[in-house]
């Protein structure tokens, strides 16, 4: 999948990178979102730039973003699969957040979003909002 993401600290324009990754694979209790969307809120800059430890190899940023369920983990009723979604909490403790095509995230953190709601604008309903 194509992403955006940061193996170190600092300016955007300094550390960000594009180009492709692994696409995740929902685990249980999770589902598989195609994103839209990506929305940006103020701790995905401050983490950028160190308010936060990097703990993993690869950090892709944001945590909050809308699309569509693609996927569901085990535990997850089947019947969500197509149902558009906001997320929040995309890269909370996490190296995966929504600045990619693809994030998988619990089921609960995809919540329903209705179909006078476009895209971009649920991709602020999180922490942007």
């Amino acid at each position: 999948m194509r992403a955006v993401w940061y193996e170190k600290h600092g300016r955007a324009r300094e550390v960000l990178q594009v180009g492709e990754i692994d696409t995740p694979e929902p685990g249980e209790g999770e589902v598989l979102v195609h994103l839209s969307a990506s929305g940006v809120n103020p701790s995905d800059f401050k983490a950028r730039l160190g308010s936060r430890p990097v703990k993993w190899p690869r950090i892709v940023p944001h945590s909050d973003g809308a699309g569509v369920i693609e996927d569901v983990g085990s535990g997850v009723d089947a019947s969500r699969i197509g149902e558009r979604v906001w997320v929040f909490n995309g890269q909370w403790e996490r190296p995966l957040g929504t600045a990619a095509e693809y994030i998988a995230l619990s089921a609960d953190t995809a919540v329903h979003l209705p179909d006078s709601v476009n895209f971009a604008e649920g991709s602020c309903l999180g922490i942007p909002a």
